[in-house]
This record gives C-alpha cells, structure tokens and sequence, in this order.
C-alpha cells in the first residue's frame, strides 16, 4: 500500500510540475455510476466492494476535513479505506496544513473518535497511511518526518503504536482475567480518548538527541490546539510526564515494600489518574512487542494497582481542610462578585482535603451557592451529563438513612450508578456525588426532583417504593461470593469497611440502609464498579468511635446474608 501511494504522488508531482496540487479526477458516466453504486455511510462516503470510498472524489480537493469523514466512517463501519480514496487523500493531505486539516470546530468530533472501541485500529492505520497523523503531530510516534540522519523513519514507532491502539481495542472484548480487569478499568474511565491523544501527543527523541520533558513548550501549544482544558489537561500532562513510572517501579522495584507504595501513591491526586496511568503503561508494554505482554507482568502490575489504590483510599477521610486552608489560595483569588470570601472559607472548613483534588474551581463555586441559606429539609442539587455519563452532586444537612435513600431514588429510576463519593463537613453538611448511565432512558428530571426532596425529607418511603417496584430474581446465581473486610488501622478516626461484590439493581441502597441500621455514620464513601463487580469503600464511626470488634461482626453477618438473599437477623430494639 505504500508503495502505491508513493507512485501516486510521483506521477501526480510529474504531471503537476511538481507543484503540489490535486488533479481533477475524471467524472464518471451516468451508467458506470450507475453500477458501481454503493452504500452511502457518511458524507461523500459509501461503501463500494467491501471498501470506504469517495462518492464524488473531486470534492475532496475543497474540503480538508474529508479524512474525518473516512475516519469516522472507517470506525462505525469496521472497514478500511479503497486504494483509491486513500490516494486521493495523501495526494491531498501533503499541500494542507495541520489547521486546515483539523480546524477548531472540528477537534471536539476528533477526539470523541480517539475513544477505544471496534474499528479504531483499522481507522488509525488508514489516517496514518495517508500522512495525517504525521502531519496532525510531527514529533509523536506516527510523525512522517526523516530521521537525524536523513534516512527515512522505521516503521517500528507507528507499528508499536498501532498495537496499543489494538490492545485498548481487544480490553474491551477480553472476557480473560486480564480482560475482566483492565477492560472493565478501560470501559469505567471518564474519558477514555485521552489515552489515544497521550499516545498521539508523547514526542519521540532520537537516539543522540536532547532528553526533552513531554509536557514542554510544544506540547502545551498541542494542547491548547486540542481545546484540553481543566481536568483534561492536568490528566494528559501527568501521564505525559509520568508514562514510564509505573513500568520501571512494578518490574524493578520491591512493590511489596510499604514504604514504596506510599511514595508512589503521592504521586497521584484522584483514582483516575492512577487508573489511566495503569492502562498506559499495559499500552505502553503491548506496543512494545506482540508477546511483551506476559500474564507475569500483567500480574504485577495489578498488584501494584491494587496496593496503590488501598494506600491512597484508606487515609482520604483524615486529611481536612482547616479554616487557615480554606480562607487562602487561588479560590479566594478568583472567586466570583456573588460570592463571599466567608462563604468560600465556611463552607470547605472540614471537608476532606481529596474535595479539592477531585472537582475544579467552578464546580467548587457552584457547590458554594447550592450550599448557601440551605435549611434542615432542603435538597440542593445539581445534574449534569457528559457524553454517555450523568453526574447529581446533592447537597443537604445530615440525617438518617441519607445516603441510602439517594441511592434508593437512582435504583428506583433504573439508573446505574458507577461511581462516586459521599462527603460530610463540620455542621452536618453533607455533599453526595454520584455518576451513572441511563441505559433504559428513564431520566426525566421533573421527575427526580420531587422524589429526590420527598425522599430525604422523609415524606416519601423509598424502601418500600423499591420493594413494590422489585422483580423476582432470575438468570444465573452470583458467580463469586462476597469480600467484606475491616481496617481499623490505617485511620486514627474511622474503621474502614471494603465490600466487594456482584453488581445488582439497588445494592448499594441495600448495603448503606444495614450499616444505617447498626447506628454508624458514614462520613466518605468511594465507590466504584469495576468487571460487574461493586467495590465499595466506607469510612465509618460509630458513636464517634471506631467500631468494636463485635460491631464488624454483627455488621458481617447481616451483610452476608442481605448479599446472600436473606432478611437481616431480627434483633431487640434498643430500650429507650
């Protein structure tokens, strides 16, 4: 193929002159188009003879974005480029600059289209072919350029990349081991396509030059070129600078030491950086070589994974903002005309340390009026959506039950929740973050609204509305049984409860409601589901204590048996 393409562009250069400018391709007869008709996919796009080809390849000489068009055709269609539309393209694509080739209005469909899923291999291969990529980003993997001596690149770079562009693809299918782990990390990030634009963006240095820092001078205008911003961008600039530390630490070091752990974990501010810097480097390793990719290496690294993400979520709950913290910084500095520097200070005064990490200044402000003049019953709340993804924060005064009831209104919705995070500050403010999809459609905001206030205002029973919704088990049983597990020593003020188990319809409504019931307070819930699996991290007290030994058995039991199927133990009730 690209031996063609190079005849192409010889002979289109001899017949031009050698002035790169495209030929006018001969408009076919009514009757041959007649026949050669194909299946229209996209705009001048259809599919001819098991290949993508141009409806009216003379258009392509105006329109520069054409190779979107094949981009986004050849990943919903699974099919590649004809011979033809691919010479039409890289006779073109030499003469147009990177801002003609990719101009703003069109970089947000660009990077959706990076986000791993079937098709996307073959679709990066055939961009690649016709020098796009190279062009897009001249000093990444797939750069076009010549080599410091003059000789033309090896293929090795863009082969290796495309293989990690294979390997996020297969993840997603992967029903192995390392499937059900990585894949069901892959499928649970926020946004997936930034692992493609790390691949695209990360410069390759040639043998004797200077070491340069990937997040430099020339990246960051890549970045800016690309509309990265916010938490996009602080994610794409750590795992640009730190690609290579979790490979050199899980195959060189003892990641079994304590103390090796923890300087890494201080490497990350949330989950999903860790989350993505592991996938990463699983990318990172299979571009290497089609069998570097051991089930050994694979093994480690999910080990230091796991040990990873135990250190950072064991400690969230007693790292808080104090009143000096809060009353300073760039919050203060930047805050809007409506708001307060004593509303700012009052209402982060207690929270976890982590709330500062996880959400940027503009969300933080909005939290603060949502928080402002809130009464007893009042439910503040905020609902947003992200491609494929929703997010409620809800803000309210503590009370019984009230993480378990706005869990119970997303069950009784059918949402699925994936993820999230339960905050309680001094003053008994509670902020809640959940984020789930809406498979079925059922969303209807008016409709959450009420239910969501009735609920935590108690005038609504939400358990009772789920039992009469409830549906009769079916299908096969659970294939592995629950882990419940107690750390009381990580944390000076809580107990620390991790419960993994299958994911199910309303399970963390039924999870919270029995820890409600045996008298412990939740001050910060993480929650994550993960290969149809819950895992759930709670940081309880109990009587502002930590719980006794007989507490965690008692709260055992109970949850065993609700997992299990079973009603919780009948036990006296308290007398007073």
């Amino acid at each position: 193929m690209a031996s063609y393409i190079e005849r192409a562009r010889s002979a289109l250069r001899d017949l031009l002159g050698g002035h790169p400018q495209p030929a006018a391709a001969p408009a076919p007869s009514p009757e041959m188009r007649h026949q050669e008709r194909g299946r229209p996919v996209g705009k001048n796009i259809e599919v001819l003879n098991g290949t993508l080809a141009f409806v009216d390849p003379s258009g392509v000489a105006t329109h520069p974005t054409s190779w979107l068009d094949i981009f986004g055709a050849a990943i919903a269609e699974g099919l590649p480029a004809s011979e033809s539309a691919t010479a039409i393209l890289a006779s073109h694509v030499a003469r147009w600059s990177p801002t003609e080739l990719l101009p703003p209005a069109d970089v947000l469909r660009f990077r959706d289209l990076l986000r791993p899923r079937a098709g996307l291999t073959i679709a990066m291969k055939g961009i690649h072919q016709v020098g796009v990529l190279g062009t897009l980003f001249p000093k990444g993997p797939f750069s076009t350029k010549l080599a410091r001596d003059g000789a033309a690149r090896p293929g090795a770079l863009d082969a290796a990349a495309l293989r990690t562009t294979e390997t996020y693809e297969r993840l997603l299918g992967d029903t192995s081991l390392m499937g059900e782990r990585f894949g069901s990390m892959l499928r649970e990030l926020r946004a997936p396509e930034l692992l493609m634009l790390v691949l695209l963006l990360r410069q390759v240095v040639q043998p004797g030059d200077t070491q340069a820092s990937d997040t430099d001078v020339d990246a960051q205008i890549d970045l800016d070129r690309l509309q990265i911003q916010g938490d996009d961008r602080r994610a794409v600039e750590f795992l640009l600078r730190h690609r290579l530390d979790m490979s050199l630490l899980g195959f060189r070091q003892d990641t079994g030491d304590a103390s090796v752990v923890r300087d890494f974990a201080g490497k990350f501010s949330t989950e999903e950086h860790l989350k993505m810097l592991c996938l990463v480097t699983i990318g990172d390793l299979a571009g290497t070589a089609p069998a570097a990719l051991t089930p050994w290496k694979a093994e480690l690294l999910w080990r230091l994974f796991v040990d990873t993400y135990n250190h950072m979520t064991m400690t969230y709950g007693d790292e808080l903002i104090d009143t000096a913290e809060a009353a300073l910084g760039a919050l203060q500095a930047n805050r809007p005309h409506d708001i307060t520097e004593g509303e700012v200070s009052g209402f982060l005064e207690g929270l976890p340390r982590r709330y500062l990490t996880l959400f940027e200044a503009e969300a933080i402000y909005q939290h603060v009026r949502l928080w402002h003049n809130i009464g007893q019953d009042d439910v503040h709340f905020l609902l947003s959506r992200r491609a494929d993804i929703w997010e409620l924060t809800v803000l309210t005064l503590d009370k019984p039950y009230l993480f378990s009831n706005i869990c119970g209104v997303l069950s009784y919705l059918d949402l699925d929740i994936l993820r999230g995070h339960a905050f309680t500050a001094r003053g008994a403010l509670v902020l809640d973050v959940f984020q789930f999809t809406d498979h079925k459609g059922c969303l209807v905001r008016p409709q959450l609204d009420p239910l969501l206030s009735d609920v935590v205002a108690g005038r609504a029973n939400i358990t009772a509305l789920l039992r009469e919704k409830e549906q009769p088990r079916s299908g096969p049983a659970r294939h592995a049984g629950p882990v419940i597990y107690f750390d009381n020593d990580s944390s000076q003020r809580f107990t620390i409860l991790e419960l993994v188990a299958d994911d199910a319809p309303g399970l963390l409504h039924q999870i919270s409601r029995i820890i409600s019931k045996h008298g412990c307070v939740v001050d910060l819930v993480l929650i994550s589901t993960e290969a149809r699996r819950a895992i759930d991290v709670f940081h309880l007290r109990k009587l502002d204590g930590k719980l006794t030994d007989s507490d965690e058995i008692a709260l055992t039991e109970d949850l065993e048996r609700m997992l299990e199927g079973e009603p919780p133990h009948a036990r006296p009730a308290p007398v007073g």
